[in-house]
């Protein structure tokens, strides 16, 4: 067998064994997405807005409630405490004292960097009398965090080789000046150049402020490089979640409005560091730091799909860097 012909059987060989290695792999991912449950996100989420959390405020029995239940999640995963042997790291902010709670999918091989996935998990509480239960804002994005985390946990265990790290963060003190992701960053354990992105969720259970008339929609505002990443993977993460999720970078096409609005949360804070930062929303809306923003409002459906839309996204930005 001459030289040529052996090269070429050894070539369309590596090629097919490439080919059924990543078909292989791709039907993982397809079916570590499919365990996307609408039913367990709505309980989980009912629970978190709850009457009886008494909306969330910072260092209520609320708040506490919201970080056991995490804590318990995150430890059942095996996920590892991102803060040496906890999972929550304590702060203060005046005379209140914050909580943030960061648990780590590690990669299934070598990397000493990191993707952060965010949500905040407090909000206004009491006030007056009425209860703030804030189903939208926060509930819905600590709601979808914790459910990838568990999507990550199950990609770590499977043959699908996971990158990166990706530490699943759930923030304190949005509300009091983003406080939380603030403290986050400032007493980061490791380089912040070691952080390659960070997707904050702030208000994605709804489908009441759509860009067009569909409600099959996400809102991503980012700095110019986390809009630019974020924006080079969505074609093919909305093609391999299904079609679903239509991404929308344009914020109602408003550049300064978008840029105005990527102020207001959590991935601002990470922005200012010079980590590459989007928000994904689905926009504030009528019922947003009203009494009024309740679990019932929450469209399931349309909110499984944007998970298992992120699920995709996050995992081909961690593996293209």
């Amino acid at each position: 067998m001459n030289y040529f012909l052996r090269r070429s059987i050894f070539t369309a060989t590596f090629t097919l064994l490439t080919f059924t290695v990543s078909l292989g792999q791709f039907r993982d991912i397809e079916r570590i997405a499919a365990s996307v449950s609408e039913e367990r996100q709505k309980n989980l989420l009912s629970f978190f807005a709850d009457d009886v959390m008494e909306g969330r405020a910072s260092n209520s029995n609320g708040a506490l409630m919201s970080l056991a239940t995490v804590s318990r999640l995150f430890a059942s995963w095996e996920m590892i405490p991102f803060y040496s042997q906890t999972f929550i790291r304590s702060f203060k902010m005046g005379e209140l004292t914050g909580r943030n709670l960061a648990g780590v999918v590690l990669a299934n091989g070598y990397s000493d960097k990191y993707i952060v996935v965010s949500a905040h998990y407090d909000h206004l509480g009491k006030l007056g009398g009425k209860i703030y239960n804030g189903a939208d804002d926060n509930a819905s994005g600590v709601t979808v965090m914790v459910t990838l985390a568990n999507l990550f946990y199950q990609l770590r265990n499977s043959p699908v080789h996971l990158r990166h790290n990706i530490i699943f963060l759930m923030l304190d003190g949005k509300e009091n000046n983003m406080a939380g992701s603030e403290e986050f960053i400032k007493n980061l354990p490791v380089h912040p150049s070691k952080i390659l992105f960070n997707l904050n969720i702030d208000q994605i259970g709804t489908t009441f402020a759509p860009p067009g008339s569909a409600e099959n929609y996400i809102l991503i505002v980012g700095d110019k490089k986390g809009r630019e990443m974020a924006r080079a993977k969505a074609s093919n993460a909305r093609r391999d979640s299904g079609n679903m999720i239509e991404p929308d970078f344009t914020f109602y096409g408003s550049p300064a409005f978008a840029e105005l609005f990527f102020k207001t949360s959590d991935q601002y804070s990470f922005s200012k560091k010079g980590i590459p930062s989007v928000l994904v929303t689905s926009g504030i809306h009528m019922h947003t730091y009203k009494t009024t923003d309740d679990h019932y409002f929450i469209n399931y459906p349309v909110m499984s799909n944007r998970t298992k839309f992120l699920f995709h996204l996050i995992y081909q930005i961690s593996s293209s860097y």
